[in-house]
């Protein structure tokens, strides 16, 4: 018999409870994610606009730009946000996937937005809205987590209950 979130229990919390807990961790992490992170789009943003000053085109600056924030993002993420133990070598390559994957979004959102005529700082603010929500998904369930957490449930399971035997007499 498997009982389901009406009444279960995992580990003596109730699911609700749990999945409450686990919801409102995320939302906690995801804060401490834009508010660390702010500092690698704060240089993202001044090598943009240094960058664009000079005479570079606003769309080479961003991706500059990009990879500078992104080197600072590992760093400041690895354990301020994610508290990762998984090996530097591991999750800099997995970093380093995401932050291509991540560079091409933030290239493409940028092409559209000067394509469409949006003035250059208010196309990267889109860009860079997209892109964190998209890093901070990818970093919480892929670069950062454990190695000894893949196949974990990330969520509580359902408890399977045997059936009893029902006494008669005494």
């Amino acid at each position: 018999m498997v009982e389901h979130n009406v009444g279960s229990k995992v580990d003596g919390v109730s699911v609700r409870m749990a999945s409450r807990r686990h919801f409102w961790a995320a939302v906690e992490q995801f804060a401490r994610y834009v508010v660390i992170g702010g500092g690698a789009t704060l240089a993202h943003y001044v090598v943009l606009f240094g960058l664009v000053q000079v005479g570079v085109s606003p769309w080479r600056a961003s991706v500059v730009g990009s990879v500078i924030g992104a080197t600072l993002n590992y760093f400041i993420s690895r354990q301020a946000v994610f508290n990762s133990t998984r090996g530097h070598v591991g999750a800099m390559v997995r970093f380093g996937l995401v932050a291509f994957l991540a560079l091409g979004c933030n290239a493409t959102i940028m092409a559209i937005g000067l394509g469409i005529g949006l003035y250059y700082l208010i196309a990267q603010m889109f860009a860079s809205a997209i892109t964190a929500i998209f890093n901070f998904v990818v970093h919480r369930y892929w670069t950062f987590r454990d190695a000894d957490a893949v196949g974990a449930p990330t969520e509580p399971q359902p408890t399977i209950v045997p059936e009893r035997p029902t006494h008669h007499g005494p």
